[in-house]
Order: C-alpha cells, then sequence, then structure tokens
C-alpha cells in the first residue's frame, strides 16, 4: 500500500522557539507561499436595547448599544486530560491548501479514516501540557497544548477540529521516553523537502522517528495526487518553487498513516 505524507501545517515564522505565547494571526511562507495559520474567528452579539418612554416631546431615545462578545473557541474550551506521550492530530478545515494535503491521503487508504493535516507528541512537565511538533520556520519545537489547539475551531473528535490518541497502558512507558527524547531534536530545522534521510522533520516523520522502538510506523512510498487533480497541481507547484520534482515513491509517512497505524496498536482514541 502506499501513502501519502505530510500534514505540513501552514504559518509562524518564531525562530528556533521552544515555549510560545498564543499568536493572533502569524503568517510564514512555504514555498514562496504566504500562507495564514488556520485561524476562524467566530463572533456572537449582544444586543441591549433601551426603548424610549412614550412622551409627546423630550430627550431622544437611548441609543442601540452593540456589544461584541466572542464565542468559545478551542483557545477558550476546557483542555483535555492528557498524559507524555499521546499524540494529538489536528484537521485544519477545507480549502485548495488543505485539501492538496488531505485528499490523496485518503485517496491512498481507499477512503478510510479522517480529513487530517498535522500531529504531534504531548509531553507533560510539572503539570503543564505541552506538545512536540515540527513546524515550518522554527522546526522541531514545543508548544502550549492551548496554543496547539487554538489552530482548530472544532472540538475533540469533530470535523474541523482535533483527535486525541491516549497511550494504551503498555506504551504508557515508552511515550514518556518519546517525549523525553524529543528534547533531544530540539531546533532541529523543519523539512519541507520530505526527504526522509535529511536533518530536518515534518510532523509525522517527528513522530515516527521518536515511536521507532516500537515498530509501528514504518515509512510507505509516497504519493502526492493523481494527474490532473487539483491536489497534484498544488503539490507540482509547490516542489517546482522548491527546485525540485513531486517525490512520488519515496519513503514517507503521513498523519493519516500515524493515526491508522497507532489506532490498531499504540493508542485509543479519546472522546466522541
Amino acid at each position: 500500500m502506499t501513502l501519502f505524507v505530510l500534514g505540513l501545517g501552514v504559518g509562524l515564522a518564531f525562530g528556533q522557539t521552544r515555549l510560545l505565547p498564543a499568536p493572533s494571526r502569524p503568517l510564514a511562507p512555504i514555498a514562496g507561499l504566504a500562507l495564514q495559520e488556520p485561524f476562524r474567528p467566530s463572533l456572537a452579539v449582544s444586543v441591549n436595547l433601551t426603548l424610549p418612554r412614550a412622551v409627546p416631546a423630550g430627550p431622544r431615545a437611548a441609543p442601540v448599544a452593540v456589544r461584541p462578545v466572542p464565542a468559545p473557541s478551542a483557545a477558550a474550551r476546557e483542555l483535555p486530560k492528557v498524559e507524555s506521550g499521546d499524540i494529538l492530530f489536528l484537521d485544519f478545515g477545507r480549502g485548495p491548501y488543505y485539501d492538496a494535503i488531505a485528499d490523496p491521503t485518503l485517496e491512498q487508504f481507499g477512503g478510510e479514516g479522517v480529513r487530517l493535516h498535522h500531529s504531534g507528541v504531548v509531553e507533560v512537565e510539572d503539570g503543564v501540557p505541552f506538545v512536540w511538533e515540527a513546524w515550518p520556520g522554527r522546526g522541531v519545537s514545543r508548544v502550549p497544548l492551548r496554543f496547539f489547539l487554538a489552530r482548530v475551531a472544532g472540538g475533540r473528535g469533530q470535523p474541523g477540529g482535533y483527535y486525541l490518541g491516549r497511550l494504551r497502558p503498555e506504551w504508557r512507558a515508552l511515550g514518556r521516553a518519546a517525549a523525553a527524547k524529543a528534547k533531544s531534536l530540539a531546533g532541529r530545522p523543519y523539512d519541507g523537502d520530505m526527504a526522509w534521510d535529511g536533518p530536518g522533520f515534518y510532523c509525522s516523520r517527528l513522530i515516527s522517528v521518536l515511536f521507532e522502538e516500537a515498530g509501528i510506523f514504518k515509512p510507505r512510498p509516497m504519493s502526492f495526487g493523481r494527474e490532473g487533480t487539483p491536489a497534484r497541481a498544488f503539490w507540482e507547484a509547490y516542489f517546482a518553487a522548491r527546485g525540485l520534482p513531486v517525490p512520488d515513491g519515496r519513503p514517507g509517512v503521513s498523519p493519516l498513516g500515524i493515526y491508522l497505524e497507532g489506532r490498531e496498536r499504540l493508542f485509543e482514541l479519546a472522546g466522541p
């Protein structure tokens, strides 16, 4: 079976930062494309209306007061309970860029699974949850869990949201070791070329390396969509901008591959 690679994630250019505050709308270039980190503002409007008394003459009625109230977002919701080694998967939603990531992946797995674009590994330190990830602009780095989840609009187990893979008891020690191993890779560059043996990492390759002792996440031949599809056109432009051919058939892993293979042996999906 062939496997589509990626889960680039789009956005952020904070240098080699370990811990980051929640951003507003950071941007980062990928292969010459200025892409915005997934952000879906949501606004609820509360109207306080004061009606005038019915009098023949007098002061004008009080104006309508419109007070914008931000609706609950991923950043404001209660955080899920996590442990070191748990794996998080993000669904950034729909759009030409996100479809180019998810559609070929689903096609390679016969339509099985969910739409996934990014993944990371949890580390809990002194009771505070963080996520290790590989992200354009800053490579392998650790961010607060709330920051990681603020990129999506939906809740756990929902489209446009996230999925939590909670490690099974027999893998819990390996999960803690994987989170600790990530520290030794901190600052390694992001691999936008998808080169399996290169010095950098993309998100799902980072996870496969952190859990390599489990022997679950094996590299498979990559595919970037069928000829004539929008996804294929996107990746041809992407790699052309990097001066590279589309790396069809080269080894790699994907967030969906991690999700499907991990679900079989490594973790249980938590939540709905």
